[in-house]
């Protein structure tokens, strides 16, 4: 362990940068997502080898969607740096990366149970939002009619 500081700062030196890890951001969403119950910080790895953090909405219980692809959320694979609390989810797995971890596991392109969930949690969204437009409509209707009635017949 030591021995990996000493390169790390070895690095820096050569290099004139500080390290990678967003401290910044990292720390603002850390707030954000403990100010709002319903959302989760999670440490997105890509397949192309670059890392995101990112907040995200939990979709029914314990499932979150990146790029159209869900994936599942477990209270026990939780990574703990001080105060702040997050996931790290690979783009290619259904669960986070924990210590538990073993190599067995389903890709999110091809997990049956896993795809309905996210496609049933879609097709809700989009109901919901059909349902305010109309909504939205009918209530500006009424406030047209209103208007109108007060200008010209009352």
């Amino acid at each position: 362990m030591n021995k990996l500081k000493e390169l790390e700062l070895e690095l820096e030196q050569l290099t004139g940068k500080e390290k990678p890890f967003k401290e910044r951001k990292f720390e603002r969403l850390s707030k954000k997502s403990k100010k709002k119950p319903d959302y989760v910080l999670v440490q997105y790895l890509r397949n192309n080898r670059t890392v995101d953090f990112k907040l995200v909405k939990i979709i029914s219980g314990n499932i979150i969607v990146i790029g159209n692809k869900g994936h599942e959320l477990n209270p026990k694979d939780t990574w703990i740096r001080g105060k702040h609390i997050w996931y790290i989810v690979r783009e290619k797995d259904t669960k986070p990366v924990s210590v538990r971890d073993k190599p067995l596991g389903f890709g999110t392109d091809d997990h049956p149970v896993l795809m309905k969930m996210v496609l049933g949690a879609v097709q809700k969204k989009e109901t919901q939002q059909a349902n305010k437009k109309i909504v939205g409509l009918i209530i500006g209707a009424a406030i047209v009619g209103l208007f109108l009635w007060i200008m010209f017949g009352g």
